[in-house]
């Protein structure tokens, strides 16, 4: 919804003082700085925290345009304090008004978002401010200037006013100047996930335009997207529409650019059932495929340390039996390109998990054959030997069924062959032990990374991961394969087409380099303490008590093209993010003509930019 232009008065002049003070509520003459400035209004103006100016002044002799965004607005009285205000009612804050009003200005903190031409001065005194709409908000944040902008929502304007679409630049999504998107916000409001479909439903949409538009180009944009379901099975639905969808919820994809928004292709998997070689556990729909692994499976695929907790892998004793053992057990040979490949070697003492256990309860019994005789004569004292035939038989046998004790009935997941742009939904949250809902991730992950590092690596695909709970995958401080696996993708893979849109409730929880690497940076209602940390350094100190009380569907966007970070409406979709509001077909906000966005409040001055003196 467009936004009234409204004229303002700037007041950059007077004393000096700390913005972010307390006097700065008491006293409107606040100097301005080439990051913020002061303006005042006339009383039948409304202004809001959160709204988009724009000032025309001059810089030295260079007419300049200043873009900002108000970070508070206070209202001072003439009166020189409370107890004058008080006696004039003779202390009775009932008393009738008397014959004098008191009168008073109402003043704003701007923070500067940008200028035209690019020059890092302030205002000059007495220059006129209006307010901004969708044309100056995409000047302010350098929208025009992205090479392939992408809509994840619709800028904010105040508080119920927007300002056309708000779009991220997908150079610095997809690896060409940066890459990745990490979403942090409290459970429940933070509509963390929600934010990550909707962002991951408009990169499918422009992979579609782009391949009706130039389908023999062997290089554009193509994308397989993975999402990791960790929470109960609510992203099982996403590929039915929602009964919440209302012609409000159209009106705002339609102002992002998406006449037709529908739910997902996707096809659903689930760990495999103990003991059936067909079924998934259940999910509560139909349709669901089942995943497992046998040992020849997790040896061919390079799994085998994955299969390990951090702890035990940092007992070199215990990690120098882990890469004996494999070379036992594998060979590794490269093809005519150079490709690495592994099989199981020859003279393997086991290919499956029942022959790999029953080969070790000989060896340790004494019974054992020469392969087991030269590995525990090799300097691997029989401690170790039981701790790590004790471990592995607990993880498999505790897996719930997604690894096979012997070669039949396994159903390995294979991301590497998904249809382009059909999303993949991977159960994780039914996995009773976290370290095996770690394997999961890492397993496909790193099939992604070896399709993309090697000679055979695909111009234009980008494998996509969305996954929520960031902090359970790479947690801050960790030095396991899995974590080191995430945090190479996030700091070295995205030139490669390895992207991951990365969420948790505490980025502090969450491995550095991991979140620090995210170019795409979002905040959903955060705690204060949370918001202190320095990962979260980039949000003014004035937004900070802001983003602790923000509305589930509005999010706080920082892009390395922002000086200043972008207040972002983001559309409830059109997809069901819980099984209660499933629908198999469209409801009547999709089949119905939608009507104009519900207005907002009206605002007291209707004159447009265009009506204003240059």
């Amino acid at each position: 919804m467009a936004r009234p232009r409204q004229p303002l008065r700037v007041r950059p002049g007077g004393r000096a003082l700390a913005p972010s003070s307390a006097a700065s509520a008491r006293r409107p003459g606040a100097e301005a700085s080439s990051e913020e400035f002061t303006v005042w209004t006339a009383e039948d103006v409304a202004i809001e925290k959160t709204q988009l100016v724009c000032v025309d002044s001059t810089v030295g002799s260079t007419p300049t345009r200043l873009y900002g965004l108000v970070s508070e607005v206070f209202r001072r009285s003439r009166r020189s304090d409370m107890l004058e205000e008080a006696d004039r009612f003779d202390g009775r804050p009932t008393e009738p008004l008397p014959p004098v009003e008191s009168r008073g200005v109402t003043y704003a903190r701007v923070r500067v978002l940008g200028t035209e031409p690019q020059l890092y001065a302030p205002p000059r005194e007495e220059a006129v401010a209006l307010a901004a709409g969708e044309s100056e908000a995409r000047a302010a944040y350098r929208i025009r200037e992205m090479q392939q902008p992408m809509s994840v929502g619709l800028i904010r304007n105040g508080a119920v006013a927007t300002a056309g679409p708000a779009s991220v630049d997908l150079d610095y999504l997809l690896g060409a100047n940066g890459g990745h998107m990490n979403v942090t916000g409290i459970a429940g409001v933070g509509t963390k996930s929600s934010f990550l479909t909707v962002s991951l439903a408009q990169l499918i949409r422009i992979c579609h335009e782009r391949e009706a538009s130039a389908p023999t180009d062997a290089a554009r944009l193509r994308v397989i997207p993975v999402i990791f379901n960790v929470k109960g099975f609510d992203l099982f639905w996403i590929d039915h529409f929602s009964t919440a969808f209302s012609p409000e919820d159209r009106a705002m994809w339609r102002a992002m650019g998406v006449d037709d928004p529908r739910p997902f292709e996707a096809d659903f998997f689930a760990p495999q059932q103990p003991g059936s070689e067909e079924l998934s556990v259940p999910v509560g729909r139909p349709g669901v495929r089942p995943y497992s692994w046998s040992l020849r499976d997790v040896l061919v695929s390079g799994l085998f340390g994955f299969l390990f907790s951090d702890a035990e892998r940092e007992d070199d004793n215990f990690a120098l039996l882990l890469a004996d053992l494999e070379r036992l057990l594998v060979r590794e040979r490269r093809t005519g390109d150079g490709r690495p490949t592994r099989e199981i070697h020859p003279d393997a003492p086991a290919r499956t998990f029942t022959a790999l256990f029953d080969w070790f309860a000989e060896g340790l019994a004494g019974t054992g054959d020469a392969a087991f005789m030269r590995l525990e004569h090799g300097h691997h004292h029989p401690g170790t030997l039981r701790r790590f035939y004790r471990r592995l038989r607990r993880i498999v046998y505790e897996s719930a069924g997604i690894f096979r004790l012997d070669d039949g009935g396994s159903h390995p997941l294979d991301i590497t062959t998904s249809p382009l742009g059909r999303v993949r939904v991977v159960d994780i949250h039914s996995l009773p032990d976290r370290h095996l809902q770690r394997f999961v991730v890492a397993a496909l992950m790193r099939q992604a990374v070896d399709d993309q590092t090697g000679p055979q690596a695909r111009a234009g695909l980008h494998y996509v991961f969305c996954l929520d709970e960031l902090n359970r995958f790479a947690p801050r401080g960790a030095s396991d394969p899995i974590t080191q696996l995430i945090e190479t993708i996030a700091a070295e893979l995205r030139s490669r087409g390895v992207i991951l849109f990365g969420a948790q409730q505490q980025a502090t929880l969450v491995s550095t380099r991991v979140v620090e690497n995210a170019a795409i940076r979002l905040l959903g209602r955060t705690d204060g303490h949370e918001l202190r940390a320095d990962v979260h350094a980039w949000l003014p100190d004035s937004l900070r008590a802001y983003a602790e009380r923000l509305e589930p569907a509005d999010k706080i966007l920082h892009a390395p093209t922002f000086r200043e970070a972008m207040h972002v409406r983001v559309p409830r979709p059109p997809w069901a993010m819980r099984r209660a509001e499933a629908l198999p077909d469209p409801p009547a906000s999709l089949t119905d003509v939608a009507g104009p966005a519900r207005p907002g409040p009206r605002r007291v001055s209707e004159r447009r930019w265009e009506d204003q003196p240059r």
